[in-house]
């Protein structure tokens, strides 16, 4: 059978399929104030567990994990779930058929966005209305906290709290016939290191609790009922995983250096505070890329400048005089603050999103420069403003910054005053008038997610033209090196932090156009430090202008895992 590998490993073992009891809604209900405190009750236990597995999912997937189920204790005292629901109860509905009629209007709605966010958002919902359901009906979950053998668990859906309900130490693998590559699901999968597969229609049709089957969490290949031969060759596989990983993670205390001795740096891309330690295990060299937003998405209110202040400073003191990038606040097109009032857009990311925010909402703006100015007297702190498309917003940007400064300075607020001021490259003109750019600022980061989804006019985010997003494309290919080169003229470093730079087909070709810094997933970075020791950079340049020659990314694609195989093959 065939899913979307989302969490990459191979994986052999007994499954355990997960069952939901069916439904039943009551025909007889008790009086509106009986079922009110059905609900009431419910909504309390549910909010209660839910936070018993924030804590416990904490321990092992970090603040990423927390994170997502601190939005499903929103979401269960939010207003607008919990006053339509009362409603529906005041109306004659039993509290049970109130939930599942309020909260499925809902995961519609969300649904037809067509939107990551709000797919997601719907995502959530589903699974506390299911909880919230089975809790009024007495429908016992089955429980997965604690498994007797490693297991690989199989369900239509498995949501992100029975992911974090789980028994992790006992879970070797988890396959879902539903589920996006984006998913909550997903990303505890992959956060985890459980090997996942998504999207495998018609699986619980085809297993039974017991059976043995093997799947592939890269390709989303899942084996039913394998043969002796494709047993061993995923036992195999599996063993020298272990070997390759244990190997790679050798290589933390090594610098990323060429077989000619060219020098780059290869950098990690966190989330939270909590992801920096993880960066320094794998040997990473810095952040790439903090992504300041988890602050604020994470609370109904905006963060205020201590509490900004602190998570730089904990992250600045985490990596010991190592540079970290952080990312001002890139909100909108996907991402959506609900403590700034944002009007709905049609066209969200091609909208008010990241710098353009921040030039309407100017108090947010300054609240975090002034955070991170203060924190920078603890490590090496470097500032890049997202979303730049015109001299004129770099121009602004860092004369909010000077207004920062100066504002800390009368107060006799400690900061550093020569801090380094760099931009995403993430827009095709900026690409293409890089070296004005360079001209005014000291050092570059290529977004490539973005980057490739306006070079190609393709939503990343959307599954129907899924296989069209491809930054194999040859424009994106000139964009890049059009980029590189421009900062380069003007002596500035370019880096690069979006999904291509821990792609190990993409890193040749980026030797070869001379990318100075890489920055990726923490579990990418050992990987990628092999690979960049097994290169040379003038057989890298050659590599590099014939790709350029080629006409399409298939071709492209193609050529450059042909050159990964014959250098693994050395």
């Amino acid at each position: 059978m065939q899913g979307y590998g989302v969490s990459k490993g191979l994986c052999y073992g007994k499954v355990l399929v997960l069952k939901d009891k069916p439904v039943i809604f009551p025909t007889e209900t008790g009086n509106p104030a009986e079922e009110t405190n059905k609900f009431l009750d419910a909504q309390a236990d549910v909010l209660r567990k839910t936070m018993e597995l924030k804590e416990k999912i904490s321990e092992t997937a970090g603040v990423t994990g927390a994170d997502i189920l601190d939005v499903h204790c929103t979401l269960l005292t939010d207003d607008g779930l919990v006053l339509p629901i009362k409603d529906a109860i005041t109306n004659g509905s039993g509290a049970a058929a109130a939930v599942e009629q309020v909260m499925s209007g809902l995961v519609k709605q969300f649904e037809e966005m067509g939107n990551e966010y709000f797919a997601q958002r719907a995502s959530d919902i589903r699974d506390i209305k299911e909880n919230l359901v089975r809790r009024i009906l007495h429908i016992e979950k089955e429980d997965i906290s604690f498994l007797l053998e490693p297991v690989i668990l199989a369900g239509h859906d498995i949501t992100p709290s029975t992911t974090a309900g789980m028994d992790v130490k006992m879970v070797a693998g988890m396959l879902m016939e539903m589920g996006g590559v984006t998913s909550h699901t997903a990303i505890l999968a992959k956060t985890l290191d459980i090997p996942a597969v998504v999207g495998v229609k018609g699986l619980l049709s085809g297993i039974e609790t017991g059976q043995y089957i093997g799947f592939d969490g890269e390709s989303g290949e899942v084996f039913l009922n394998p043969d002796s031969g494709k047993i061993k060759d995923l036992l195999k596989g599996i063993a020298c995983q272990k070997e390759e990983k244990e190997r790679r993670n050798l290589l933390a205390e090594t610098d990323a250096v060429t077989k000619d001795g060219i020098k780059v740096e290869v950098c990690g891309n966190i989330g939270t505070p909590d992801d920096a330690d993880k960066v320094l295990e794998r040997g990473g060299e810095g952040i790439g890329l903090f992504r300041s937003e988890f602050l604020y998405l994470s609370s109904r209110t905006l963060p205020d400048e201590d509490r900004q202040y602190t998570a730089y400073r904990r992250v600045l003191e985490t990596l010991h005089g190592k540079p970290v990038i952080v990312r001002t606040l890139d909100i909108g097109g996907d991402k959506e603050v609900p403590a700034l009032h944002m009007a709905h857009e049609s066209n969200p990311f091609m909208g008010l999103r990241a710098i353009r925010l921040c030039r309407k909402e100017k108090e947010v703006f300054h609240t975090q420069l002034r955070a991170l100015l203060r924190a920078s007297v603890y490590g090496e702190l470097k500032l890049m403003f997202p979303m730049i498309s015109s001299l004129e917003e770099l121009r602004w940007a860092k004369e909010q910054l000077e207004i920062c400064k100066k504002d800390l300075k009368d107060k006799n607020i400690p900061y550093k005053e020569e801090i380094p001021v760099g931009i995403m490259i993430e827009i095709p003109a900026t690409a293409i008038c890089a070296e004005q750019f360079a001209g005014e600022c000291n050092f570059f980061s290529i977004g490539t997610n973005d980057l490739t989804q306006y070079a190609l006019a393709v939503d990343r985010g959307n599954e129907e033209v899924a296989e069209l997003y491809t930054y194999f494309h040859p424009a994106v290919l000139k964009l890049i090196q059009m980029t590189i080169d421009g900062a380069h003229k003007k002596g500035i470093p370019c880096g690069m932090c979006g999904e291509a730079a821990g792609d190990p087909k993409m890193i040749p070709l980026l030797v070869g156009m001379g990318l100075d810094e890489y920055s990726m997933a923490a579990s990418a970075i050992p990987e990628a430090k092999e690979l960049i020791g097994k290169l040379d950079t003038r057989a890298c340049k050659i590599l590099t202008g014939q790709i350029l020659e080629m006409d399409t990314a298939i071709e492209i694609e193609k050529a450059l895992q042909e050159y990964i195989t014959r250098l693994s093959d050395i």
